[in-house]
């Protein structure tokens, strides 16, 4: 297959964001230029007909006044006439997918083209310009198979870019190239800057039980392991005097709470028993989690520090969260606080203490 559909993906990449420059004086008409973003983050989730749901999502650093001022301008013009937008942006989609559509085949389409306008604080300040659209036959479905990338061919993502891709919960990677810098339960992501070869990036999934995964388990499979429980079960009876009519035996010591001590209560993962281990979770994910372990709101250091991350990787998984509706953020004095939706924001600072002014939401 041939790089044009990659190539185009790059121009949209780096140009596609049609509005007034940030940095210019004035907003009168509308004439649009590309402008530098600082970070471009492309989400592709996609479903078992072969359809995905895409964000692009633009994140220009305000660091001065001036910035901060056209932004606010840019994003009461992007309300006032949101079509002068998602027109110019949609037609490059269009041509994205009618080059992929010659290449593979496959008759697609881009649909329901939106554009929306926000900030984002975490550390420091960013404007957000966020694309989406529908684009149908993305990939390539056979018996169930999911297979994606070929309309993407030879895409390369220069260093502020990263890409995810994200497949439904009950399908499994069969195969995924090249080798994906974060992967997770059902997304991969790549970030920039990578050149990538013909065919690539490629990613194949299939449902779980077709592949042997969760629901793979054949009967034999399934009574052997209850014949194991059972055992196991017996033997712990006996072994404890519950049957047999033996002397019961000595528990093990993690098993008895000492007299003169209080027990100690359970703290992160411990508590967390049952919950899958941080590194078969998305970053995505393990925010989340944390955040729920946490009454559902934590200071945006605490985040970074709790996932040894950098304040530019956690940034960018917040801002994805934030983008889908899955977080909320506000400040408190010069404190960012990200706290899961509908969570109360009248106590706590993130850190147990108790916030005199609520925060403000951004």
């Amino acid at each position: 297959m041939g790089r044009t559909a990659g190539t185009l993906i790059v121009v949209l990449a780096a140009t596609a964001l049609l509005v007034p420059t940030v940095t210019g004086a004035g907003f009168g008409g509308l004439e649009q230029q590309s402008v530098d973003a600082d970070l471009v983050v492309m989400n592709a989730d996609v479903n078992p007909d072969g359809t995905a749901a895409w964000t692009v999502a633009y994140r220009i650093r305000l660091d001065d006044d001036n910035a901060t001022q056209a932004f606010e301008d840019l994003r009461a013009d992007i309300q006032t006439n949101p079509s002068a937008y998602t027109d110019r942006f949609g037609s490059r989609m269009r041509s994205t997918a009618g080059a992929a559509e010659n290449a593979s085949g496959r008759e697609m389409a881009i649909e329901n083209v939106t554009v929306s306008a926000h900030e984002e604080t975490f550390g420091q300040t960013y404007g957000v310009i966020t694309y989406r659209f529908r684009w149908t036959n993305f990939a390539a479905v056979s018996d169930d198979r999911i297979e994606i990338g070929d309309a993407l061919s030879g895409l390369f993502l220069d260093s502020e870019t990263s890409l995810t891709v994200r497949w439904p919960a009950d399908y499994q990677a069969d195969s995924v190239a090249p080798q994906a810098d974060e992967r997770g339960n059902a997304s991969v992501t790549w970030r920039g800057q990578q050149n990538f070869g013909e065919n690539e990036p490629r990613v194949v999934v299939s449902p779980q039980d077709a592949a042997g995964g969760d629901g793979g388990n054949s009967p034999l499979i399934v009574g052997f392991l209850a014949l194991v429980a059972i055992a196991a079960a017996v033997y712990a009876l006996q072994r404890y005097g519950v049957i047999g009519g033996g002397e019961p035996a000595e528990p093990p010591a993690s098993m008895v709470e000492s007299d003169d001590t209080e027990a100690t209560p359970a703290t992160g993962t411990d508590a967390d028993a049952g919950a899958p281990p941080a590194e078969l979770l998305s970053n995505e994910e393990q925010v989340l989690q944390l955040l729920e372990s946490n009454g559902g709101r934590l200071k945006q250091q605490q985040v970074a520090g709790e996932l040894d991350w950098t304040d530019a990787k956690t940034s960018q998984v917040i801002g994805g969260l934030r983008d889908e509706d899955k977080v909320e953020t506000f400040r408190i004095g010069r404190e960012n606080v990200v706290t899961l939706p509908d969570t109360d924001v009248t106590g706590g600072d993130g850190d147990g203490s108790n916030g005199a002014d609520g925060g403000n939401e951004t």
